[in-house]
């Protein structure tokens, strides 16, 4: 008889996760680190990123960050803004970015999730890197970016390209640059 509550046990945790399906992105943060940030191809990115927000994008004082995570890309952004807002949909993903930038007055972290950011002022740049792909209604989460922010920009893994060319580039006249790694390109960069 000991399979009847085993089963009504992973009943309920199916319907929970049905009715709450962030707890997939909780799920992902189980473990510090889940993206791999930290490797060389990432950090390239980074620097990639930022050059292309200094060169194209121009100064920024404030930087809304949208999928934040555990702030891996904010400590890059916070070279080029006096303050960075990160939010994130893993409450574990803030919690940790909080913990990481604990001792730094210009990041700010909360949970959120596009396109309904409960965020009531206006940034100099807002991003979304690595995350429009993940997002359910683009069209509705690129109007969200623009009423947040005076420029925006966006990545996307080069096989996720198709999502720009469908969602952004007919709809904005964004700019865009490939970011390549090892001679072939890996991300998509798209400004407006």
């Amino acid at each position: 008889m000991k399979t009847i509550p085993a089963l009504k046990r992973r009943l309920r945790q199916a319907l929970q996760y049905i009715a709450h399906p962030i707890s997939r992105w909780e799920r992902l943060y189980a473990t510090e680190n889940p993206w791999r940030f930290d490797i060389p191809s990432e950090i390239y990115r980074f620097e990639e990123t930022n050059r292309i927000i200094r060169q194209r994008v121009g100064p920024v004082e404030t930087i809304l960050e949208i999928g934040s995570g555990e702030g891996d890309q904010t400590k890059w952004l916070l070279k080029l803004a006096d303050r960075v807002e990160g939010i994130d949909i893993s409450p574990t993903a803030i919690e940790r970015a909080r913990s990481r930038f604990a001792n730094n007055p210009k990041a700010s972290f909360s949970a959120g999730r596009l396109p309904d950011i409960g965020v009531g002022e206006r940034f100099d740049l807002v991003t979304a890197f690595e995350i429009i792909y993940y997002v359910k209604d683009i069209p509705r989460a690129l109007e969200m970016m623009d009423r947040l922010g005076q420029r925006r920009i966006v990545s996307v893994h080069w096989p996720q390209v198709r999502v720009l060319d469908e969602f952004l580039f007919p709809t904005r006249n964004a700019s865009r640059q490939v970011i390549t790694w090892e001679d072939k390109p890996r991300w998509l960069v798209a400004w407006w």
